[in-house]
């Protein structure tokens, strides 16, 4: 593993990357950290007694947001030898189930959330510690131990779940070889050896973030906001931070959305922006580009696969897949996935139309597809034409448990024979919900994505 990390940072000073360029940006300069420092202090924190005993497995959910603190965990935590637990949400339920599935588990936060009461603890403060003292007394890079590092953690695993908006979260499990390779591939296409500068507003514990705000930034020659701005100003001012170097904003098209509607000078070094976690319209792409004077990119992906491909959406509708991305087809439109950082073939979750062996055009969902009485309709398009009515602000339909019907869930002002007026002009009369439920928000997770599963768990009336 280490020889193949070697060889993707052979266009650049080794030593100079890990020990003396920035890797973290903080909000003052003293608060900036090397890769260097970073491991270092890694390995301090796995010396302080994690784990009952080096012969009972350590397993350690790591909740913080701050990145170098997010890192400096999970680094620490494969060097015992241990699992990392990524929860799909911080929701009191599933969090109780994880305390009940793991023995000797550690909660890395400021605050132990509900669920996870009376736990072992690390919080920010032991870290911020440790820093300092690294700081204090710095050690001369060791390509050696750097090697001895990498090759000790390599098969140290992290679990990441899937989103659960349609059904219960499914357990992926990733060694910290798979998302190395897989980070390759991505650092690779999108030309990251090159000294540039990334702020991202996804959290760490989705593969998204993990990706683009952990091991991307980490194994390129990537510095990083040290951490994860939401309201507008603040990404404003984390990409101010660094302006010495081209800036990649990292974010969903939900909160692209929302910063439409903020008239800020965005930093000219900004350059490019990238999507993922749901579908981004080519109409609000080009309000990006526009509004921010960047390109902006799709990254195609899930939890299982991690990203495997990407398109500049104002510019082709046709994915172009990462290099070493091999594509198999298998039935009815499905394919499955082969790269560096899967062990074997794993089938897609969408349909897709091969292009040629790099490209391909997506399909529907396998979960899209409904038949009521007889007749068949994609739940994506049934939503893109509820959320299209004028007056309503969001809206899904999901299948009903006890019928054939579908129901709505909608954020609207307008009665429900008004939104039925408006669907009855677009929609199949057998497509139409019954009954329309009022909410004053849909439930999502941290990246956007909304939760079907609890939308189910909140009928009271089948």
């Amino acid at each position: 593993m280490y020889s193949t990390l070697l060889q993707s940072q052979s266009s650049v000073n080794v030593k100079a990357l890990w020990q003396s360029e920035p890797f973290i940006v903080g909000n003052m300069p003293n608060q900036n950290l090397t890769r260097w420092e970073v491991l270092q202090a890694a390995e301090q924190l796995s010396q302080h007694n994690l784990g009952l005993s080096n012969s009972t497995p350590l397993s350690a959910t790591v909740l913080f947001q701050q990145r170098h603190h997010f890192l400096i965990s999970c680094l620490a935590v494969a060097l015992k030898k241990g699992h990392t637990i990524l929860p799909p949400n911080l929701a009191q339920n599933t969090l109780s189930q994880l305390n009940k599935a793991q023995c000797n588990l550690w909660v890395f936060d400021d605050e132990t959330p509900q669920g996870l009461k009376e736990q072992n603890q690390v919080q920010s403060r032991q870290i911020d510690y440790i820093i300092d003292q690294v700081k204090s007394q710095p050690l001369d890079f060791d390509e050696q131990d750097l090697e001895s590092l990498f090759s000790s953690i390599k098969d140290s695993e992290i679990w990441l779940y899937t989103s659960g908006t349609t059904g219960a979260p499914k357990k992926i499990i990733k060694t910290w070889q798979n998302l190395i390779h897989s980070a390759q591939i991505a650092i690779n296409r999108f030309q990251l050896m090159q000294p540039n500068y990334i702020v991202a507003t996804v959290p760490n514990q989705h593969m998204f973030g993990l990706e683009t705000a952990i091991f991307w930034p980490l194994f390129s020659q990537s510095s990083l906001w040290f951490e994860r701005p939401l309201f507008p100003e603040d990404i404003r001012d984390a990409l101010q931070a660094n302006s010495n170097f081209p800036a990649l904003l990292v974010s969903t098209p939900l909160h692209l959305n929302k910063l439409q509607a903020f008239d800020l000078k965005w930093p000219t070094h900004l350059t490019r922006v990238l999507s993922a976690t749901a579908p981004l319209s080519k109409s609000l792409a080009e309000q990006v580009e526009k509004q921010m004077d960047v390109q902006v990119f799709e990254i195609y992906g899930s939890t299982e696969t991690a990203s495997i491909a990407s398109k500049q959406t104002t510019v082709s509708d046709q994915w172009f897949c990462y290099q070493n991305v091999e594509l198999q087809p298998q039935h009815n439109q499905n394919y499955a996935v082969k790269t560096p950082g899967l062990n074997q073939f794993e089938l897609l979750n969408d349909q897709i139309e091969l292009i040629d062996p790099r490209h391909f055009k997506l399909g529907k969902r396998n979960s899209d597809l409904i038949k009521i009485a007889g007749k068949r309709a994609s739940l994506a398009e049934l939503n893109h034409r509820l959320q299209s009515i004028e007056g309503l602000t969001e809206g899904v339909f999901i299948p009903s448990k006890t019928s054939e019907r579908l129901i709505a869930f909608v954020v609207s002002d307008l009665s429900s024979p008004d939104i039925i007026k408006a669907l009855r002009k677009s929609i199949d009369p057998v497509f139409l919900p019954r009954p329309i439920i009022f909410l004053k928000t849909l439930p999502r997770n941290e990246v956007g994505k909304v939760l079907y599963n609890e939308l189910q768990s909140n009928l009271t009336h089948e």
